[in-house]
């Protein structure tokens, strides 16, 4: 038998422990497992993208385009923004980074079209002083609304600087910092490391979704060049998910699929059976409650983990 003594501890830890497991956020972010980019002065391909039922279309006005075809991308993506049906698919519109001097032409022109992307993606933010030049011409577009924003670190600078950044957007009133990916390709040439040495990257990717997470972020995880290697997909998808990511960078419609499952929950009933056997733990009252009131305590990090993942999907 417990002591009432006892018996009021383990009621005590109990009722915060069915708390944390109760709580979760009011407003879910929105999925971002896949983040697929698709060349912005593209019509065909963008129409297809709005088809396939991946969580993020990103049109994509730097790396895609080549620089005489920027103009055309403007044009093309506020057309496909204005005439496409995407369905559940969030619509994103990455722009030129702010070093390549075209950053402020994409800004003017996406924002003053008359159908606004869900979100804006910006490249290679270095510097805290970048995160405001952006925030400022932002504010320019005169929105009544915040703006969600995506933004990438691809350096080591950026690196470095990464919790100041996101400080300097997260004081923005133009600006909603929602995720932040890791680009690891330019950052591994920045450091002059090795892209096929997974521990090139290893660093990064756990600073990236440490100050993420900190500052209540969506990190990112970096794109999987071989298309075509499903397994190392799958793979590097997974660890990714485990490393703490709540979605992949993707470059072709095939890796899609693969991505969202891996950052899917696999296990839907898991937590709810276990809340359920300890709700009934509580009711009982007996020697049982002190059973899992320890190893619940222990584990209430976890659970909290799995509640958040499975909110994402109505869970």
């Amino acid at each position: 038998m417990l002591t009432s003594s006892l018996v009021s501890r383990v009621i005590i830890m109990t009722s915060s422990i069915h708390r944390g497991l109760s709580s979760s956020m009011s407003i879910p972010p929105r999925r971002r497992r896949a983040l697929l980019y698709m060349p912005g002065d593209d019509l065909r391909k963008i129409t297809k993208a709005a088809s396939l039922d991946v969580d993020l279309a990103v049109l994509d006005c730097e790396d895609a385009v080549a620089v005489s075809r920027k103009g055309d991308a403007r044009t093309t993506i506020k057309m496909a923004l204005e005439t496409l049906d995407f369905g559940g698919t969030e619509r994103g519109v990455r722009v030129n980074s702010v070093s390549s001097g075209l950053i402020e032409d994409d800004i003017t022109s996406i924002l003053g079209g008359s159908t606004l992307p869900d979100v804006l993606m910006v490249p290679k933010v270095d510097t805290p002083e970048e995160a405001v030049y952006i925030s400022e011409l932002v504010s320019k577009s005169g929105l009544a609304s915040p703006v969600p924003l995506i933004f990438q670190t691809e350096s080591a600078l950026g690196l470095v600087n990464l919790r100041e950044i996101i400080l300097a957007l997260q004081r923005s009133t133009a600006l909603r910092a929602e995720a932040v990916v890791f680009g690891a390709d330019d950052y591994v040439s920045d450091i002059r490391g090795s892209r096929d040495d997974i521990m090139a990257v290893v660093y990064a990717r756990q600073k990236v979704v440490t100050l993420a997470r900190a500052y209540g972020l969506q990190p990112i995880d970096r794109v999987y060049i071989e298309y075509k290697d499903t397994e190392g997909l799958r793979a590097e998808s997974e660890q990714g998910f485990g490393f703490g990511f709540t979605g992949k960078q993707c470059i072709h419609p095939g890796q899609i699929q693969i991505v969202q499952q891996a950052f899917s929950p696999n296990t839907p009933g898991q937590l709810e059976l276990l809340a359920t056997g300890f709700r009934a733990a509580i009711a009982r009252c007996d020697s049982v409650v002190f059973i899992w009131t320890v190893c619940l305590a222990a584990m209430l990090p976890h659970f909290k983990t799995m509640r958040f993942r499975f909110s994402l999907f109505g869970i």
